[in-house]
């Protein structure tokens, strides 16, 4: 059985020059343990569905294009053939580029998460 390695972002069908360690926060509910003398039960709390990813910088890369990705469709596509939808989906962080190394970390949030 062939295990997750490696990942592909996409932005509105746009390749990104993800590089490894790309991960995906699938979201939906955070539970937290109420606690009196025992365990009571929990409570619950939203998490949005989040992407990070770093990407190689190059000399086509827009900065001021990634700072602006808002309402964009962002699919996390594996190498197992399963893929993510990420719906509504925006960059949460204006891109810090490094140089030396080439790269900008990249963290996106989104409005909801499917597994297709």
């Amino acid at each position: 059985m062939q295990i997750t390695g490696r990942v592909y972002v996409k932005v509105d069908g746009d390749l990104l020059r993800s590089k490894q360690g790309a991960k995906l926060m699938y979201g939906g509910v955070r539970r937290e343990a109420v606690i009196g003398n025992q365990v009571d039960g929990f409570t619950e709390e939203a998490v949005a569905p989040e992407v990070e990813c770093t990407i190689s910088h190059a000399a086509d890369t827009s900065l001021a294009k990634l700072a602006a990705i808002k309402d964009a469709t962002l699919t996390f596509e594996t190498d197992t053939g399963k893929t993510f939808v990420l719906r509504g989906a925006f960059l949460t962080d204006p891109p810090e580029l490094t140089g030396g190394q080439g790269e900008v970390p990249l963290k996106f949030s989104a409005i909801s998460c499917e597994e297709v």
